[in-house]
Order: C-alpha cells, then structure tokens, then sequence
C-alpha cells in the first residue's frame, strides 16, 4: 500500500511540473502585456523551458546517476519550488526566463528519474502500469492543471499561480520524504554506447518522427492563447475552458494510443494519428474563426496528437529493448527540442503571418513526421514492431 501511495505522489510531482511548464501558453497574452513584450518574445518562455528541459533530462540525469536516487529527486524538487518563488517575485522578463530555465531542468531531471523509480516501487508484472501512472499525471496537468491555472489569472496576478504550485510542490517533497523508500544509484552509460545507439538509422529516424510531431503541436499550442482570443474571440475564462477540452481530448488520445498499440500494432497507430493530427491542424486554419469550429478541432487535435506518444515510445522500445532507458532519455529530450524550435518558429512567424496560418505550417510539420516514420518502418522488420 505505502509503495502505491509512493507512485501517486511521483505522478503528483509529474502534475505540477507538467503545469508549470504548460501553464504558460494559457496566459501568454497576459504576460506579454505585463511585462511589455510581444506575443512572440513571450513565447520564447515556452522555447527556453524545452531547451532547458532537455538538458535536465539528458545531461543532469547521466551526472546524477550514482547518486542516491531518492536525494536526487528530493532535491530535484526542492530546486523546482525555488524556480516557482523566482517566477512569482518576478519583475521583469529576464527575471522569469531565469525561472523557466531553473524550473526545466528541475522538472527534467525529476521527471525522469521518477519514471525510472516508481517502476522498481511496483511489483514486476505491475511496472508498466506504474510508469503510466506518472505519465498520467503530466498529462492530467494539460487537463486540470493548465485551465485551472489560465482561469486564476482571470481573477488574480498570474504570478500567484506559481505561488500555487510551489506550495502543492513542497507538500509533496514532505510526503516523499516519508512514503518513498532509499533507491541506490547506477553505473551511468558510457557516452559512446550511447552514440552507438543513436547511429542506427531506424532509432534515428524513430526519434526524429518524435521531433517534427511535436514541433508542429507546439507550433500551434505555444500561441493557443492569442489565437483563441485574436480569431475566435473568446475571453480569458472561454480560452480556460477551451484548454480544458483540449486538455481532456489529450488524456483520451493518450489512452487510446495505448489500446491502438495493443490491438493494431505502433506502426499503424503511429501512421494513422499522425495524418489525422495533420489534417486537424489544416482545418483549424479554417475553423478558428467559429467557436464551435474550433472546439471541434480542437477535441480532433487533442486526441491525434496525444495518441503518437504511447505508439512511438513503444516502437523506439521494441528497436533496442536491451537499451530502452537511454532510447526513451534522448526521446524526451529531443520532444522538448522540438518543443523549443517549435514555439521559437512560431514566433518568428507570427511577426509575417497570421496566427491563424500557422495551422498550415504545423501541419506540414506533421506530415514530416509521417513521411520520417515511413522510412524507419520500412527499415525495421514487422516481426520485431507488431
């Protein structure tokens, strides 16, 4: 029971940190106006934490390995709630890309070595179920997190929202304390196995599908906000709830990825969310004008999108099962690359274009994605992916 309740809070520490890094895309406009930059400099915080993130969950993961993971984490933590004060008392921009910087790679670094803890917490034929558990509870802050956080900047600074969460981060750093036992460290992979996996064209190409999805996602999320209120014009509260639909549909997508994995195989899961994220993105450039266009578009987007997640991290597993660690660290880290050139080209965009196009961009971005996956499935024998 204790060791059930030890996962929770990891999935917990997984909410907070995914809502803290979403969070931003709710309130942008309202940053921008605040601190006086423009939409797409403000977008730039969405840009940094991914880069920052990366960083966390690669580098700070192998220079951590030998440590007691239950510190790491613990302190992982603790740095993270000091991110939050520092984008509570912030002033100024620089001040709150400071933040993103320090709360990214806190996140990054906790993120994973809780995906990695919580599988050796669970009894062996459970493991799976308990890191989807942590999974989960980043994906819930897309559901609860980012809306909740978007409406209390309705009615109050929306500084005070990572007040909020700093609180609820070291309530939790307290539980862990107590409820998770000592995990030892590691021997850390050597950099050149770790090269030598990445050199295989089917990882590669793999990894690559993960960078150019995600970078079309994020091309549209980042500036979800300004598009909402600019095209459909929804007020503060309607773009809250409209978060909330997306937020609900990605949860949705990411089960029903998983069931589509299970029943169909990654290949034909990955291949069919991807054209249907695609095309989602193509008509929103159509459909953000009306309200209930959008919301449509948007329940379509939120399900596709979050459907290739499960799909292609079971894929890139099936390819180095002996290695599926290291797989799944440059994974995340290259998801959050793509994050980063993906709100970084949306801005540089948005000075030319409508927000409303930038469906045509993130679309073709996305029909990359397929086009990339298409290769690497060609290379890899179907005895091995079904």
């Amino acid at each position: 029971m204790s060791n059930r309740f030890a996962i929770y809070l990891l999935a917990l520490g997984a909410f907070v940190i995914g809502t803290a890094e979403f969070v931003v895309s709710g309130v942008l406009e309202i940053i921008s106006q605040d601190l006086k930059v423009s939409i797409s400099v403000a977008g730039q915080l969405v840009t940094l934490y991914a880069l920052s993130y990366a960083f966390g969950a690669l580098v700070l993961v192998m220079l951590t390995a030998r440590f007691d993971r239950k510190k790491v984490l613990l302190y992982s933590m603790l740095v993270f709630v000091a991110g939050n004060i520092i984008a509570f008392f912030s002033i100024n921009f620089s001040m709150l890309m400071l933040s993103r910087i320090v709360l990214a790679m806190s996140g990054g670094l906790f993120f994973f070595v809780a995906t990695h803890y919580d599988a050796q917490l669970a009894h062996p034929a459970k493991r799976g179920s308990a890191i989807a558990t942590v999974i989960t509870g980043f994906t819930v802050s897309l559901v609860l997190g980012v809306p909740i956080g978007t409406l209390t900047a309705a009615y109050m600074d929306w500084r005070y929202i990572y007040l909020i969460i700093a609180v609820v981060t070291l309530i939790n750093v307290m539980l862990l304390n107590k409820f998770i036992p000592k995990l030892a460290g590691s021997k850390p992979i050597s950099l050149k196995h770790q090269l030598l996996l990445i050199k295989d064209k089917k990882v590669i190409s793999g990894l690559l599908t993960t960078v150019f999805w995600i970078l079309g996602y994020t091309m549209i999320f980042a500036y979800i906000a300004p598009l909402l209120s600019n095209i459909a014009g929804f007020s503060i509260e309607e773009i809250s709830t409209a978060l909330l639909i997306l937020g609900v549909f990605a949860f949705i997508g990411s089960r029903v990825g998983g069931y589509a994995v299970d029943k169909w195989g990654p290949v034909r899961t990955i291949s069919i969310s991807l054209i249907v994220h695609s095309t989602a993105l193509f008509v929103l450039t159509v459909t953000a004008a009306s309200p209930i266009g959008v919301l449509l578009t948007i329940m379509v987007w939120g399900i596709a999108a979050w459907a290739t997640t499960p799909a292609n991290q079971f894929y890139l597993m099936s390819l180095k099962p002996q290695s599926s660690e290291v797989v799944l660290s440059y994974n995340t880290a290259l998801m959050n690359i793509g994050m980063t050139l993906g709100a970084g080209l949306g801005g540089v965009f948005i000075k030319y274009i409508s927000v409303q196009n930038l469906g045509w961009i993130g679309g073709s971005m996305v029909l990359l994605a397929l086009v990339i996956a298409s290769f690497s499935f060609k290379l890899t024998p179907k005895r091995r992916i079904t």
